[in-house]
């Protein structure tokens, strides 16, 4: 299948965009931030987060999800605002 073709509009979509989840992550808590930037961009599993990060008993998976959650609240008000 093709690679859709980039225009100048679909560009500036996405530049759009990637500043919205910029502006989402820097609202976050750093531990939260912490955590998603080794999970999304490090691509670190639950259990290498837990050892990084010195969460007991492997929990790494316990720790992204809220984190998860806090950001998508945020990407939500972020939209909405964009939106309205």
């Amino acid at each position: 299948m093709p690679a859709a073709e980039e225009t100048p509009e679909s560009i500036l979509l996405q530049r759009s965009d990637g500043r919205l989840v910029q502006q989402a992550l820097e609202q976050l808590p750093v531990a939260y931030r912490e955590v998603l930037l080794l999970c999304e961009v490090e691509e670190m599993s639950y259990q290498e987060i837990s050892a990084t990060l010195a969460i007991p008993d492997g929990n790494g998976d316990v720790a992204v999800i809220p984190c998860q959650k806090s950001l998508r609240g945020g990407l939500q008000e972020q939209f909405a605002e964009r939106v309205n």
